[in-house]
């Protein structure tokens, strides 16, 4: 059984590789979780937005895997920023997660106008609150840009929160927003990691793969592992893939394979959702 490190932080105790839940329904999560957890997979993300806590909750539980072994991410969605209304879905969500806490609450996307026009402090304030009531271990944000993140630790102050769940894949660089968080000493958490399988077909993380008996696939996110303070969260349907995904940890990449692939950087953003995009920094 493979394990994932944790990654380099010297607070989050985060796999640096979990498995994702981003576009499974819930029949696929009940089916895969037990699967990954058995491969040996100790970080499991959701949201309330995936309309699969519940799944992951019965999944977890019924795996036989102590809970306390199993670290679990979810997120608030923008239309509970409200104190009130945050406060509340953590309840819910932790009710259909079967647990008291989760390891990692962030909230989504950065939509502070849907929390009654009040900004982003009172949305914080109440992420912190439910931290310090012991419904969550970490809090954190996700999709956040450099001046969202500024304006988060003048709130909340510096080292609060652990880490930004954003898209970063080898076609997207985020150059600007790694090095901003390298400063403060947030964690990144990569999602879409494999480009939403365009990664798998790349020619340059091919060859390299083909030196270490590795597919692109692997490449790609070892590439991602490999670089201090940073998790990827690869979703899929596929037993198969799951396992691969998770077996990265028996070689490494040479100085020269990995500026080949950050050459392969190309400011490729995947994930844009009209009505919550913030003016990303790249």
């Amino acid at each position: 059984m493979q394990r994932a490190p944790l990654i380099d932080h010297p607070s989050l105790a985060m796999p640096a590789l979990g498995f994702g839940t981003f576009e499974l329904d819930g029949a696929t999560v009940r089916r895969m979780v037990p699967q990954v957890l058995e491969m040996g997979y100790r970080h499991i993300d959701t949201a309330q937005a995936y309309d699969n806590e519940q799944d992951v909750g019965a999944a977890v539980e019924g795996s036989g895997i102590a809970r306390g072994e199993v670290f679990i991410t979810t997120k608030v969605w923008v239309d509970r920023f409200e104190p009130d209304e945050l406060r509340a879905s953590v309840r819910e969500s932790l009710d259909r997660l079967r647990t008291d806490y989760t390891d990692l609450l962030l909230l989504h996307w950065p939509r502070f106008d849907r929390a009654g026009g009040a900004g982003m402090g009172p949305t914080l304030e109440a992420l912190l609150r439910e931290r310090e009531d012991g419904r969550c271990r970490h809090i954190g944000v996700s999709n956040f840009t450099i001046a969202h993140l500024e304006q988060a630790a003048g709130i909340v102050g510096d080292g609060e929160i652990a880490t930004n769940q954003v898209e970063y894949h080898v076609y997207l660089g985020q150059v600007r927003l790694r090095e901003a968080m390298r400063r403060t000493g947030l964690a990144l958490t990569a999602y879409m990691p494999l480009a939403k399988g365009r990664a798998i077909d790349e020619p340059v993380l091919a060859e390299i793969g083909r030196a270490h008996g590795k597919s692109a696939a692997q490449v790609a996110l070892k590439w991602l592992v490999t670089q201090p303070a940073v998790a990827a969260i690869p979703a899929t349907s596929s037993e198969d893939h799951a396992r691969a995904n998770l077996d990265l940890f028996d070689f490494e990449l040479a100085s020269d394979e990995i500026a080949r692939i950050d050459s392969l950087e190309r400011g490729e953003r995947i994930c844009t959702p009209e009505s919550l995009q913030p003016d990303w920094d790249d």
